[in-house]
């Protein structure tokens, strides 16, 4: 792969020559939306998560999750909608309610860890509106505050859930993203970054049998699995000749069940496995 085409905060985006070891973070600051900031660059502290609309690969069904962009290869996002915190509100075009709650909340203090929170919240809705306060809490345990405290944030969070001790709940209709493009560069401007190591190859299978193929045919190379990307936090300065990104294979995603074992599929997310513990639990 030499290209990738995906939409931001609803505008279409080619991005043409860019390193394969490029993170959406790096390349998202570059282009002046700074609004995701970067501190740890491991997936620890939740200031960098946007939200990433895709399809799963067995379903074929779109899916909205919150992403720590910091792990996240460019390269992954292709055929993706990224939406960041500049996509939906802004103080010259309007704030989100999400963005006005916890404001009203004094939930943000330096404001570093702010859109990283606005955005874990956003992409939870997106996924279902009805959400517990439990569920709400749970969601962010991602998400570090070195100066406010974690009360008035969860606090504002909560008061989006349907057992919320407000007396009244903001419908989701009310919740729906403004479409701004607030901060972008025309598209035609889009700021592409110098394949510095040219060497490196990116690879998209789709088929398990795909990657037993790359493999074969790249047997002296250095070869490097990507699906979560967690290991970047822990590898950061890798020598990789080939990266094989793993998400669109759809035999990853199979879970299978019979009375005596469950059968997870390896790019099955923890917050997905989660689930299907909780219903096999409910139903035994």
């Amino acid at each position: 792969m030499s290209s990738i085409s995906f939409t931001l905060n609803g505008e279409k985006v080619e991005v043409t020559d860019v390193s394969p070891s490029l993170t959406l973070i790096e390349w998202l600051r570059s282009q002046g939306l700074t609004g995701t900031k970067k501190m740890c660059g491991e997936g620890g502290c939740g200031c960098c998560v946007v939200s990433a609309t895709m399809k799963n690969p067995l379903t074929q069904k779109l899916s909205t999750i919150a992403i720590n962009s910091c792990l996240c290869p460019l390269y992954s996002v292709n055929g993706w909608t990224i939406t960041t915190v500049e996509g939906i509100g802004s103080s010259r075009d309007g704030f989100h309610p999400i963005q006005e709650k916890i404001a009203s909340y004094n939930g943000s203090q330096c404001g570093y860890c702010t859109p990283g929170f606005v955005m874990c919240m956003y992409s939870l809705l997106e996924q279902n509106d009805k959400r517990t306060q439990q569920e709400i809490e749970d969601n962010f345990d991602g998400n570090i505050c070195r100066c406010t405290g974690y009360r008035p944030i969860l606090d504002a969070m909560k008061s989006f859930a349907v057992d919320s001790h407000e007396p009244e709940i903001i419908d989701i209709e009310d919740i729906n993203p403004k479409k701004h493009s607030a901060c972008l560069r025309k598209k035609t401007q889009w700021i592409t970054h110098p394949c510095s190591d040219g060497d490196s190859m990116w690879y998209q299978p789709t088929k398990l049998s795909e990657v037993f193929d790359i493999f074969e045919a790249q047997k002296q190379s250095k070869i490097q699995l990507v699906c979560g990307n967690t290991g970047k936090g822990v590898f950061a300065n890798r020598d990789v000749d080939v990266y094989v990104d793993l998400k669109r294979i759809s035999e990853l995603y199979i879970i299978q069940s019979s009375d005596t074992y469950i059968s997870i599929g390896a790019a099955v997310s923890l917050n997905n496995l989660i689930e299907v513990l909780t219903y096999y639990k409910d139903k035994s």
